[in-house]
């Protein structure tokens, strides 16, 4: 029996069909991450819009919306699920008017920035945390020990034994009075006095 071989499939074409693919298993997640937030959102909106009985609630009966957010939803997006399920067009809303900010509802609902900031501090254990009198000064000391004869630094190393990453080693040191200048990058942030 002969064999047929099959020619090598060229890059473009395994390109082509890597994105095939993706395009089809992301159209079913979306198509999923829709029904589920579209749920969830319902969901909430009737407990928001569900009056409370609280003892000594002067306003017994109201269903106010937090004011701060709650499991990683805005108080905007809460204010927005309860007028749109109350309306009862929560589906439309989703399905077209929201279009435009449906990707920040989309982060919030999936709590992204939790996940981000969770990453962050498993690569920069010290990240979000405030720096100690301690800490400003050893950076200070490393600082001026690394920058010793003019020597230039090598801010990825340099960062490391903070626990922070880079950005936040150059804002901290503009921020005790060093004038990192052209060195200072992507910082957005002039110097000034120490938080």
């Amino acid at each position: 029996m002969e064999t047929i071989e099959k020619p090598a499939a060229s890059p473009s074409t395994r390109e082509a069909r890597i994105r095939e693919v993706l395009d089809e298993h992301r159209s079913l997640a979306h198509g999923a991450l829709d029904d589920l937030m579209y749920e969830a959102f319902l969901e909430i909106g009737r407990i928001l819009n569900t009056p409370e009985e609280a003892a000594g609630d002067s306003q017994a009966g109201s269903a106010p919306v937090p004011a701060m957010p709650v499991g990683g939803l805005s108080a905007f997006a809460l204010r927005q699920i309860q007028h749109h399920a109350a309306a009862g067009d929560l589906a439309d809303w989703l399905g077209g008017g929201a279009d435009k900010d449906k990707c920040l509802y989309l982060r919030d609902f999936l709590n992204l920035g939790k996940l981000q900031a969770e990453e962050l501090r498993l690569r920069y254990p010290k990240a979000f945390t405030k720096w100690t009198d301690d800490q400003d000064q050893a950076l200070l000391a490393s600082y001026r020990q690394a920058t010793e004869g003019g020597r230039s630094v090598n801010w990825r190393q340099f960062s490391e034994p903070f626990g922070r990453n880079v950005n936040a080693i150059k804002l901290r040191l503009e921020r005790l009075g060093i004038n990192l200048g052209a060195e200072a990058g992507h910082s957005r942030r002039p110097g000034g006095p120490a938080r």
